[in-house]
């Protein structure tokens, strides 16, 4: 008994998503490359899925040696890997294959369409050449970051050990105000009343919001000067100076700013901790900056490969368009010669024709 073979043509879209014609496909046969992954996944979902009744199917794709086919195909591998990276949710990828070398440029055409195996291999190293040039340029870009990073550190180095230095005088110069040991000098008057010294710094502060960026001396607190300033939006600031400058908030009432105001001499000593910690924050951030800085480009060597390598291909191609010219030069030489002997000898024809005729 003969066995009914029955064959079936259509495009992508005619016979992609929502045809059902899987129960008895034995084969799919790929006549040509799409341009989407997700195309050539359709194509074989038609005969990859659940209720064929073949146990083995076979898929063939078809390239013509010579044509683009190979390079589609290749576009395929490129994307797809690209959609694979992005899919996968593997946090540890930081980087993704630029799409766009995935173009086609007109040297490849050229390369693919002349056949010549120079031109092939210079579209290839120009394609790899472009792309090690970004990656080295963000190598380059990626060391003038870590060089300024560098320089922050080390900045912020030098200024906080400067500033806790300050900070440990300002430890030995500090005075005793908790308790009953609160003591205030306010425009040449001592008080010791929290709520008096309190309503006094409101009173200046409400006529000193209108003077932006202005600071005025109002007394002494605790070993230091004591300065109010305006600020922002109708604020006022007191400040404490010693060997550094310690400011703090006017609040809305008289307590709340002399607890806001000995909060900030009381707070010396975990200001100092914090200090310490961020300067060895910063000196461990410099060393792990001063190791990287000066690494070299990983790909620098095979970089100067290509661009010798170019230049060569580049100077080779050169020679060979230099040569058709010269060609037709000496063809037109040629025809030159042969065009001067012709008219040399027709005007010998006519001298003699003269002659006779003379005769």
């Amino acid at each position: 008994m003969s066995r009914l073979t029955t064959r079936m043509f259509g495009s992508t879209q005619k016979m992609g998503s929502g045809t059902n014609v899987q129960e008895r496909l034995v084969a799919l046969h790929h006549l040509d490359a799409p341009w989407r992954p997700a195309d050539v996944e359709q194509r074989e979902g038609r005969i990859l899925r659940q209720g064929n009744k073949n146990p083995v199917v076979q898929i063939y794709r078809y390239v013509t040696e010579g044509s683009f086919d190979a390079y589609m195909w290749q576009t395929l591998e490129t994307k797809a890997k690209f959609i694979a990276q992005v899919m996968s949710g593997d946090m540890t990828i930081r980087r993704l294959e630029d799409m766009d070398s995935a173009a086609l440029t007109y040297a490849e055409v050229k390369a693919i369409a002349s056949g010549n195996p120079l031109v092939i291999e210079k579209a290839q190293v120009d394609a790899e050449l472009i792309r090690l040039t970004r990656l080295r340029s963000a190598h380059a870009e990626e060391q003038y970051r870590i060089r300024t990073s560098l320089r922050h550190s080390r900045e912020e180095v030098q200024t906080w050990t400067e500033r806790l230095a300050n900070l440990r005088e300002d430890l030995t110069l500090r005075q005793d105000t908790s308790g009953d040991r609160f003591r205030v000098e306010l425009d040449k008057q001592t008080l010791d009343n929290r709520g008096i010294a309190g309503e006094l710094l409101l009173r200046r502060a409400e006529k000193i919001k209108t003077r932006f960026g202005e600071d005025l001396r109002i007394g002494c607190f605790a070993g230091f000067d004591l300065f109010i300033r305006s600020g922002f939006n109708n604020t006022a600031e007191l400040v404490l100076r010693g060997k550094n400058s310690y400011s703090t908030r006017v609040t809305d009432t008289a307590l709340g700013t002399i607890r806001s105001l000995e909060s900030v001499v009381q707070g010396f000593e975990e200001r100092t901790t914090r200090l310490e910690s961020d300067i060895k924050d910063s000196q461990k951030r410099a060393t792990e900056l001063e190791a990287k800085v000066g690494a070299p480009f990983e790909k620098e060597e095979r970089y100067h490969h290509l661009a010798r390598r170019q230049s060569d291909i580049e100077e080779q191609l050169d020679l060979t368009k230099n040569q058709a010219p010269s060609q037709v030069d000496a063809a037109t030489t040629d025809e030159r010669e042969e065009n001067s002997e012709k008219q040399t000898e027709t005007k010998s024809i006519q001298q003699t024709q003269r002659a006779a005729v003379r005769v």
